[in-house]
């Protein structure tokens, strides 16, 4: 994995992290992409997560080079099941991915999806799901070269129409 490490991501973290989305959102926004422009995710969501333990860091020596959460499911892919290739259970959700701006380019996507499949087959999943908006080119552009399957819009809680995707694995 390009001599990154997966590791759970600890409250000592967690600055550092809404630091990295924070520039996440200014790279989105120069890219014409609104869709973490209302402040998502929040820093409660971050918390929360750390707190679950669902909230990992791609670390490199001493630095994060980039961040994601792996959820067991996820409460708005179930109003829209009829668009998904597993059922209720059978899914690990890859969120809140964002790239530390100094390892863009550097392969730290690449290297959290190998360690969400590796997440999820330990856990006798069968497939990877990820919503992202329209205007999302860099991640689209992605989740198609690793094989993620186009399954149709959605909607999130608040409103907001995402583009999803699945991966059998």
């Amino acid at each position: 994995m390009n001599g990154y490490k997966v590791e759970r991501a600890t409250s000592c973290d967690v600055a550092a992290m809404l630091e990295i989305f924070g520039r996440a959102r200014a790279f989105m926004a120069g890219q014409g992409n609104p869709q973490w422009a209302d402040g998502y995710p929040y820093p409660e969501v971050i918390e929360e997560r750390v707190e679950r333990g669902c909230m990992y860091k791609l670390a490199c020596g001493g630095d994060i080079a980039a961040v994601f959460s792996a959820l067991d499911g996820d409460e708005d892919y179930k109003n829209c099941k009829d668009i998904w290739l597993t059922a209720e259970g059978e899914y690990l959700a890859v969120h809140t991915v964002a790239v530390n701006d100094a390892y863009r380019g550097k392969g730290c996507a690449r290297a959290i999806f190998a360690a969400a499949e590796d997440m999820a087959r330990a856990l006798s999943k069968r497939s990877l799901r990820i919503d992202t908006h329209e205007k999302n080119a860099p991640m689209r552009s992605l989740l198609q070269s690793l094989g993620f399957c186009p399954r149709g819009q959605i909607t999130l809680y608040g409103g907001k129409p995402r583009l999803a995707y699945e991966k059998l694995l």
